[in-house]
């Protein structure tokens, strides 16, 4: 798939998420009695519009996002129809409902998805020979209870709870196995940062070549999908760590890489590259999936959208207090960049769970991040109708629009910023 062709497949997903959201103002406006002047498709110049029951239905020529106008929603307009003279539990309805549906929405396309591709389940663990649980005791089949004192309701939040610890230093892991509680101490490993690549993705667990792209040194020497690497310079490796050992072993230049496409013995020679990443600490624990039944797929779409949810709120601490840098804030243009990255698979149905998985996510954090309390964000809206509610009395619109137009000039400085983090990111 062309680089074109991901980004404009990235453009569209992230648009049906904006397009969810701004669906779920609209149904709530239309029950609540309120006009919709607009429900608008993309941005830019209208290329098609039909008006239905006073409200305008517009498709737009820019591929990105929507928009609901509602009579009434930047000035006072006395009418029994506009929103600024709608009861206040009704414009809280409007408001809460857009981050409501985009929650609503990953849920069920997480529901859908792991019903068909099933889910790792917390027992499904393989620990990775010479890593720290390994070292500590820890087998396969193990259940991580908690890390560093810190609850692992599901798979996903042991990176998270890894995120913000800065210093190697022994961590207490609580494992259930065979229905009994035992309690390790463990020494993460620290990954990431600058390393020698053979510009390749291997699968979880061997050395089996599962991605590479076409402009790699190695694709041009003649590697490809599913060869098994099995020698780096004549050195066998029978596992990832030891694969990984050998490259930075070899540093960069030319290394010979001997690999197994079906029963045939091939050895390749090309350069090896030099990446850098966001350092990280690991405990050498991965997890596979296995098949569930839907009312699994229900229960795991709820556990897995909690931990998105809470990584969501935690990664706002963070930010605030300092533990994540402005700099490592993502804006459109990385997200556009990284939905556009994680499609680019080998076949159609691994492409198409990549996407289904990544929207899931990108609308979670879409529909949070819109309740915080920040000026032009549905989160503030909620508070200013909670307190209309509680005094008796509406704000004046024609005020309260300075205040939205003061949040929504930050926002577009903090989208600036964000845009620039994510160019420079992507040049390097």
């Amino acid at each position: 798939m062309s680089t074109f062709v991901s980004i404009l497949i990235a453009l569209l997903a992230l648009s049906i998420i904006i397009i969810v959201h701004e669906t779920g103002h609209f149904l709530a406006a239309k029950a609540s009695g309120i006009k919709v002047l607009e429900f608008g498709l993309f941005m830019g110049p209208k290329i098609f519009s039909k008006t239905i029951k006073g409200t305008v239905y517009s498709i737009r020529a820019i591929p990105i996002g929507g928009f609901v106008a509602m009579e009434g929603e930047d000035e006072n307009v006395i009418s029994t129809t506009s929103y600024s003279s709608a009861k206040p539990y009704k414009k809280i309805l409007v408001s809460i409902t857009g981050p409501f549906f985009n929650i609503i929405f990953a849920f069920l396309i997480l529901a859908i998805l792991f019903s068909f591709t099933g889910y790792a389940l917390d027992t499904n663990t393989i620990i990775e020979p010479d890593g720290p649980l390994y070292t500590a005791g820890l087998v396969d089949g193990d259940r991580i209870i908690s890390v560093d004192n810190k609850r692992v309701k599901d798979p996903s939040d042991i990176t998270m709870i890894l995120y913000p610890i800065k210093e190697i230093e022994p961590i207490t892991v609580v494992y259930e196995r065979d229905g009994i509680k035992k309690t390790v101490s463990v020494l993460p490993v620290k990954l990431g940062g600058k390393r020698i690549m053979l510009d390749i993705s291997t699968q979880s667990s061997n050395t089996v070549v599962a991605d590479i792209d076409e402009v790699s040194n190695g694709y041009k020497a003649g590697l490809r999908i599913n060869d098994k690497i099995t020698h780096i310079n004549g050195n066998m490796v029978n596992s990832l760590k030891e694969l990984s050992e050998q490259v930075t072993l070899n540093g960069l230049g030319p290394i010979e890489v001997r690999v197994l496409r079906g029963t045939e013995e091939l050895s390749f020679v090309f350069e090896t590259i030099e990446s850098e990443s966001m350092e990280y600490l690991d405990l050498g624990i991965y997890y596979y999936s296995t098949d569930i039944n839907i009312f699994q797929a229900v229960k795991h779409a709820v556990l897995y959208s909690f931990s998105v949810v809470k990584t969501v709120i935690v990664s706002i601490v963070w930010l605030i207090t300092g533990i994540v840098s402005l700099s490592e804030m993502m804006g459109p243009v990385g997200i556009i960049s990284t939905i556009g990255e994680q499609i680019k698979q080998p076949t159609f149905v691994l492409f198409i769970l990549n996407l289904v998985n990544m929207m899931a996510f990108i609308s979670i954090n879409l529909g949070v991040m819109n309740l915080i309390p920040f000026p032009a964000l549905d989160g503030s809206k909620i508070v200013i109708h909670s307190i209309e509610w509680i005094i008796g009395k509406p704000f004046n619109q024609d005020k309260m629009k300075y205040v939205t137009i003061a949040g929504f000039v930050l926002l577009v400085l903090l989208l600036v910023f964000t845009t620039f983090n994510d160019i420079v990111r992507i040049i390097k």
